[in-house]
């Protein structure tokens, strides 16, 4: 009975991982031929382990030579429990410590120790290595842990392991992560009459053969095949499983240790995270802003700059130091795909010295500009890594991109859609709580604190457009999303969507709307219009000027040149006679005023046979360039509706 838990082996080289490994399980983890010839394990090895109560769980089994700390790394990222191997005969050394360190910042809370070769020791020399057992797993995630003296040689202590591990399945409950499927691909190769298979630990989620898959950071699409576990074929595999995926339409060449087999269009490739970053109090210094680091992610190894979110104003000084935790970005020199809540480790660039990890709030973030933005994004890191969970996830998300629709949103989930349904239906009944807010059609969520400043922004060019035209009743709400757009990215939604954000502003009583020739206006509330005397006599004049000309439609240039007139008044001229419809502006500067408009209905009502171009050229004696320009404005307005090259009048 395949039982979804992962035990990993730890500890220092030539303590006997391998061996203890073999003498519970029956199976040599060692399988290169390079491992068997120097004694020593190179790459991660794997090992079914049936336990008395008929549940099979998974070994993984880690190298311990610090040159293959990235190894061991990539092994206990899937780690649920680990059995920290320490030989009575050498006791604790640099890796035991080491790997107790990464074990620590992966986030595994329990396990055992095992003190191997027994059999080469004395009982006085056996207390001394349990005392010293004891030591160094105080303070760390196996302090309390059973202490199981045995020899893989003559199997004492064996069933004590075996019953060990057996009570730790009852202790730690199956995983329940909430994200699409994520698999960390660990190992990469291609079996004859089946193609290329990948071998991993399921991280979150469930897989099941027939399902087109990513594989990223790339972006190809892979079809699961087939799917075993230890060996037997399965149709599904749940979280916290150990699986061999058989890939059809990639090749073994396309795919390496570090990426990631997800479902498909759950997880988009970055370079750029959100995290919170603890610094072991065993570090020789703390982590400064900017520092080049060696980053463990899953199986994945690459590297990266720390960019702290909270900095002294000297950000030379800027540093969390060992022993202390804070909210950091970590921006990788190669893509990478990670998903929320997954654990990491950091290890100085050289000398390779393990310091410290965490874990990855937000996978998908942008570099932070200024002091502001940063302490935004160190606030929304800070209380999501306090209280993560699925909605509060889908909040945080928000609050860091400021406004997302709802497709946008289940893009970044990293969710599948109707667990993402699910949770999103909590977030909307809870928005006061995670300070969003919800409108339009659309269904977009925008945080309280961007709200804010696209409603200050809002009151902001209103206050100038009326201070630049006092005598106009209000600007268009396109307009305004034109402008907003340019301050603060109000393109993320839609028009129609727009207009529901400006009524929430409108609730707020600080704008109003007013309709102007049919258009909806917004401007500050309690504004009225005031009108300068020696702007509309200038309006006066270029409608009087316009009307005289009459079909002979008068150049916007050359009014100007007669009345003398600067171009900043003829602007606001124009736009006070647009807004009240004395006068519109064609194609080519043309002066189009409402007299003039009137007029020439009367002359197409009045007309016999087809109105076309040139028939409404002879009837009122212009050339074809005014006729046609006025022609096309009445078609613009729907007043007139062409047909080929006939109008006919709408009404």
């Amino acid at each position: 009975m395949e039982y979804p838990f992962i035990l990993g082996t730890a500890g220092h080289i030539d303590h006997g991982k391998t061996a203890l490994v073999r003498a519970i399980t029956g199976v040599d983890c060692d399988r290169l031929e390079e491992e068997k010839r120097r004694g020593i394990t190179i790459e991660l090895g794997f090992a079914p382990l049936t336990l008395a109560n008929g549940k099979t769980v998974s070994i993984i089994d880690v190298p311990g030579h610090e040159r293959f700390i990235r190894q061991m790394a990539a092994g206990a990222a899937g780690m649920d429990a680990a059995m920290l191997v320490i030989a009575a005969s050498e006791g604790v050394m640099p890796q035991t410590r080491e790997h107790l360190d990464i074990l620590h910042i992966l986030g595994v809370k329990s396990g055992l120790v095992a003190l191997t070769k027994k059999d080469l020791v004395d009982d006085e020399t056996l207390e001394l290595a349990i005392a010293e057992a004891v030591e160094v797993t105080q303070g760390t995630c196996l302090e309390g842990t059973p202490i199981i003296p045995v020899s893989s040689v003559t199997g004492e202590g064996v069933p004590c392991i075996l019953e060990a591990i057996e009570k730790l399945l009852d202790t730690i409950p199956p995983r329940k992560g909430f994200g699409a499927f994520f698999l960390p691909i660990d190992r990469v190769f291609g079996q004859k009459g089946f193609g290329t298979v990948v071998t991993g630990t399921s991280y979150q989620g469930s897989i099941s053969v027939g399902e087109e898959v990513a594989i990223m950071p790339s972006g190809l699409v892979g079809k699961v095949r087939s799917l075993q576990t230890h060996g037997a074929a399965v149709n599904t595999v749940p979280a916290g499983q150990r699986v061999a995926v058989n890939l059809s339409a990639v090749s073994q060449d396309q795919l390496e240790r570090g990426d990631t087999v997800c479902t498909k269009r759950a997880f988009i490739a970055t370079d750029c995270m959100n995290v919170w970053l603890d610094v072991l109090p065993s570090a020789p210094k703390g982590v400064s802003h900017w520092q080049r680091v060696r980053l463990h992610a899953g199986t994945a190894d690459l590297i990266a700059r720390v960019s702290l979110l909270r900095m002294e104003r000297d950000k030379k000084k800027s540093a969390i130091l060992p022993g202390s935790g804070g909210p950091a970005q970590l921006l990788t020199e190669s893509r990478i795909t990670v998903t929320a809540g997954q654990r990491f480790v950091i290890r100085f660039y050289s000398p390779l010295v393990t310091i410290g990890g965490g874990r990855i709030m937000l996978p998908n973030a942008e570099p932070v500009k200024g002091r502001a933005e940063r302490e935004a994004r160190a606030k929304i890191t800070e209380e999501l890594s306090g209280d993560f969970g699925p909605v509060s996830l889908l909040a945080a998300i928000v609050r860091d991109k400021g406004i997302l629709n709802v497709s946008g949103l289940l893009a970044l989930s990293q969710m599948e859609k109707k667990a993402f349904d699910e949770h999103l239906a909590l977030l909307s009944a809870g928005l006061e709580k995670y300070g969003l807010l919800e409108f339009g059609p659309s269904r977009n969520f925008i945080s309280k604190g961007a709200f804010d400043r696209v409603h200050l922004g809002a009151l902001r060019i209103l206050r100038n457009f009326h201070g630049k035209y006092p005598e106009l009743a209000g600007i268009e709400a396109e307009k305004l999303h034109a402008a907003l757009d340019a301050i603060h990215g109000a393109n993320k939604i839609s028009r129609g969507d727009f207009n529901e954000l400006l009524s929430l502003m409108a609730e707020k009583q600080s704008i109003s709307p007013v309709d102007v020739q049919g258009k909806t206006c917004y401007r500050m509330a309690g504004y009225s219009r005031s009108l300068d005397k020696k702007l509309m006599e200038l309006a006066d004049r270029i409608k009087e000027e316009s009307a005289h000309a009459g079909f002979n439609l008068i150049k916007l240039s050359e009014l100007e040149e007669k009345l003398k007139a600067s171009p900043t008044a003829m602007k606001r001229a124009l736009a006070f006679l647009r807004e009240n419809d004395d006068l519109r502006v064609l194609e080519g500067g043309l002066l189009f005023p409402r007299k003039t408009r009137e007029e020439l209905l009367k002359v197409l009502s009045s007309m016999q046979g087809d109105i076309t171009v040139a028939s409404l050229r002879d009837a009122i004696g212009v050339n074809r360039k005014y006729s046609l320009a006025m022609l096309d404005f009445l078609d613009a307005q729907g007043l007139t509706r062409r047909i080929g090259d006939t109008r006919i009048l709408n009404g």
